[in-house]
């Protein structure tokens, strides 16, 4: 008796490997007409290959015509692992963002070079105002900013390329803020999260070219 346990790898008619994937994926491709009876394909309780046909369980003809090219493997780890760890990166940027203001306006001198610039003038204009209503305007702008970044991360992980772009373009803007004041530790790590988000892009339109 066959267990779910087992898994299933075939040769292509473009001689490449896929899988291994379970009997149920297998199947459906079998449904799809990318596997034919003369397919090779091997099980995980089995030593070598045998031609589709040979495995009962996969339903399908004993055929000697060309296997047709297979679905493409599941997607690609390293690739995975890439775009979400780009994406992250925008959760990164607005979550400390939000702990330098919060610093800021409450009169510590601590905060992290990660944190966006455009949200740190927010916050001395309001220090410089001395006021509640200055306060309140800089937080209502500092949940804004933050929220922006919070939405490109979200879109970034659903493999939106536009959000990667749209994105590294803003937080290279900000960085010019850090340029300019000519604070080069902020300026550096803007440059290093720029290169994790445009590999996280990377990762992403390859993912997007296959899927």
């Amino acid at each position: 008796m066959l267990t779910n346990d087992l898994t299933y790898k075939i040769i292509g008619a473009d001689g490449k490997e896929y899988g291994p994937v379970a009997l149920s994926e297998l199947q459906k491709w079998v449904g799809e007409g990318r596997i034919t009876g003369a397919t090779q394909v091997s099980r995980s309780d089995q030593q070598g290959w045998s031609t589709a046909a040979s495995f009962q369980e996969l339903g399908v003809r004993d055929s000697t015509g060309p296997a047709p090219v297979a679905a493409p493997s599941a997607a690609d780890p390293v690739l995975e692992r890439q775009l979400k760890g780009g994406g992250s990166w925008f959760y990164w940027i607005a979550g400390l963002s939000l702990v330098n203001s919060v610093l800021a306006l409450s009169g510590s001198g601590t905060r992290f070079i990660l944190g966006l610039g455009i949200m740190r003038i927010f916050d001395e204009l309001a220090q410089r105002m001395a006021s509640g209503a200055g306060l309140a305007v800089a937080v209502v702008l500092d949940l804004l900013a933050a929220a922006v970044f919070v939405f490109f991360g979200v879109f970034a992980n659903k493999r939106h390329t536009w959000s990667f772009i749209v994105g590294m373009a803003l937080y290279a803007l900000d960085g010019l803020i850090y340029l300019i004041a000519q604070e080069w530790l902020g300026v550096g790590f803007h440059a290093f999260v720029l290169f994790c988000l445009f590999r996280g892009f990377k990762a992403c339109r390859a993912l997007n070219a296959v899927s």
